[in-house]
């Protein structure tokens, strides 16, 4: 759900205004928005800071980690933190600038590499020359040429000069163009390279070497990550610290702070204020107010907030938190989606021995549970259909679907589309929920009724169901109530203009929206067509010899491989889509929201 927020007004004297705000983030209630834009030379420098520590953590983090952790910081700076956390720009800064110096190296090393590869193929074919050697013969009057010739051209040679061949390619010769005088040639000409080939690769050799170097260098200093992090926090505290004090609002000797707080932790701000002597005003957001969004679910609910995160996305303040239909019906789709029971007992022992590996390191562990919650769903769907990396490779009776229902591809469109309109009739009804008392509810009634009548339709239509009779009248109710109650304060005879103008925008999307869940099954299919494709051909091959072998191994893992990637980015398109775009958009969600964040400490203690 979305937690009910109260708006706050704080005003302390200018001079407790440092005081007041380390008790206030003590506390860590407060969202504070702020009264003008921070600005100030000490703002930049510590975005410029935060920016320097998270290219430092970013790079430690992508080596091998190390037990032993040391800190950066000598026992003389310990407690070199100012009243807000930041750490002395002096104990890190060294360090710093040497690691992404490394860092800056490294690249322009690996930049250099790629630019003289380039130059060794298109030489290498030359053979080894120094070009010291043609400057020498060009001094005793040989004028050489290194150009391009059409081998159909060879022959056309102007006088005086002549071709040496040392390669063609594609219909074109390489030549040496040789003369004792400078003559004007009608062929392409090749720049000479500055060095022998010889020493190019000696180059690369270097700077490879020096690549490696500077690697082992970066890998030495792992062992400041978390110093590094930690520091990282204090002068992420620092700079919020800065941003909140610019950003406050001043008149004569007195300074005020406007924000927001969780209704539940106002009490706690309130005895907070009476100790601190601030003055201070709580009161219900106006109409107007920006308000962020804070959810508090259960735990199991909570496991869908990776997904929110990954796509960042939030609900406004004042729609609705959708994250328990969101991981029940995401869940389903994820399910259908990939629906490979093998697949899913693939992803389950990945991910278990993923958390089992590096579990100690995270903090939270709601990914791995979200995880563990789609294996399930696609192990299921899976067992349901008899699919196990494919359908067609095991023999008869092996591993037989729970439901052969399901085999029949008219029955599971059939449930993709009941499933949709099962999806959407949630966000109908919810609507209807907000509505009532009043009797604008109606509407939402009228486009339920309007849901499953296209869900007949869609079935009818696609997979020729005859329409039952009682179906029809979804058609008649639906609209009359639409058009008659989404404007239901109006005079009736007004409201109908509005109301069939709705009704004409919507009813056509309603359609659409209910048959496109027959991407749920479009996509399954697919995956199980790739599945049993891959396993005809590594089969056509056979473990007859240990050659045919590897290669039927090598094709059952390229196949596969690819078809999971496919299937995976399909949760991505079609799982995400259903639930953002199509059963958001019946409630009429824009995800208008920002997050709560309140004015708190974030370095460990």
């Amino acid at each position: 759900m979305i937690v009910k927020m109260k708006k706050i007004f704080m005003v302390v004297q200018d001079k407790d205004m440092f005081s007041t705000l380390e008790s206030l983030c003590a506390v860590g209630v407060v969202h504070v928005e702020h009264h003008q834009r921070p600005s100030g030379k000490e703002i930049s420098s510590l975005k410029d800071d935060v920016c320097c520590l998270e290219r430092v953590v970013d790079t430690l983090s992508q080596q091998p980690s190390v037990v032993d952790q040391m800190d950066l910081m000598p026992m003389q700076h310990q407690g070199q933190y100012s009243s807000f956390g930041m750490i002395k720009k002096d104990v890190w800064e060294g360090k710093a600038e040497e690691i992404l110096g490394l860092v800056g190296l490294i690249a322009q090393y690996e930049e250099n590499l790629g630019k003289r590869q380039i130059q060794i193929n298109q030489w290498e074919a030359w053979g080894n020359f120094d070009p010291e050697d043609i400057e020498m013969l060009e001094k005793k009057g040989f004028y050489i040429r290194f150009v391009e010739v059409p081998e159909n051209k060879l022959d056309q040679c102007p006088e005086g000069v002549v071709l040496e061949k040392i390669f063609a390619r594609d219909g074109i010769a390489r030549c040496l163009a040789i003369s004792r005088e400078e003559v004007k040639l009608p062929f392409t000409g090749i720049p000479l390279l500055p060095i022998s080939l010889e020493d190019l690769k000696n180059e690369q050799e270097h700077d490879a070497q020096r690549i490696v170097t500077a690697e082992e260098k970066i890998a030495e200093d792992v062992k400041y990550s978390e110093s590094f992090k930690n520091i990282l926090s204090a002068v992420k505290e620092d700079l919020m610290f800065h941003q909140v004090y610019e950003g406050r609002g001043s008149e004569v000797s007195l300074s005020y702070i406007k924000g927001f707080c969780p209704e539940d932790k106002t009490a706690e701000l309130q005895t907070v204020a009476q100790k601190g002597q601030w003055g201070l005003l709580v009161e219900d957001p106006a109409e107007n107010d920006n308000i962020p969004t804070m959810l508090k679910n259960p735990k199991w609910v909570n496991f869908i907030k990776p997904v929110f995160d990954f796509i960042n996305i939030v609900p406004g303040y004042k729609e609705v938190d959708i994250s328990m239909f969101f991981l029940i019906f995401f869940s389903i789709f994820v399910g259908m989606l990939i629906g490979d029971a093998g697949y899913g007992m693939l992803f389950l022992l990945l991910t278990g021995w993923t958390q089992a590996t590096t579990g100690k390191k995270v903090a939270d562990k709601t990914p791995f549970f979200l995880v563990y919650v789609l294996c399930g769903c696609i192990i299921g769907w899976g067992v349901l259909t008899g699919t196990f990396f494919g359908q067609q490779w095991l023999p008869s009776g092996t591993f037989q679907p729970v439901l052969p229902w399901l085999k029949n591809n008219e029955n599971i469109q059939m449930f993709c589309f009941l499933l949709g309109a099962v999806h959407l009739s949630v966000a109908h009804v919810w609507r209807a929920i907000m509505k009532a008392p009043s009797i604008a509810f109606l509407s939402e009634v009228g486009w339920l009724a309007l849901v499953w009548g296209m869900f007949f339709a869609a079935k009818m239509l696609i997979l020729g169901a005859a329409m039952p009779g009682f179906a029809k009248l979804f058609f008649i109710v639906g609209p009359v109530l639409v058009v008659g109650f989404t404007s239901p304060n109006k005079n009736p005879l007004k409201a109908i203009g509005p109301g069939l103008g709705d009704l004409a925008l919507n009813v056509i999307n309603t359609f659409t929206d209910v048959v496109s869940y027959i991407r749920l099954f479009a996509v399954g299919l697919a995956t199980v067509a790739v599945a049993d494709a891959t396993n005809a051909m590594a089969m056509d091959i056979g473990f007859g010899s240990p050659v045919s072998a590897i290669i039927t191994l090598i094709i059952l893992f390229i196949g596969h491989t690819i078809n999971i990637i496919l299937a995976l980015m399909a949760i991505l398109v079609h799982g995400l889509r259903l639930n953002v775009l199509e059963f958001s958009g019946h409630l009429n969600m824009e995800w208008a929201g920002f997050s709560y964040s309140p004015f708190r400490r974030i370095r460990k203690a």
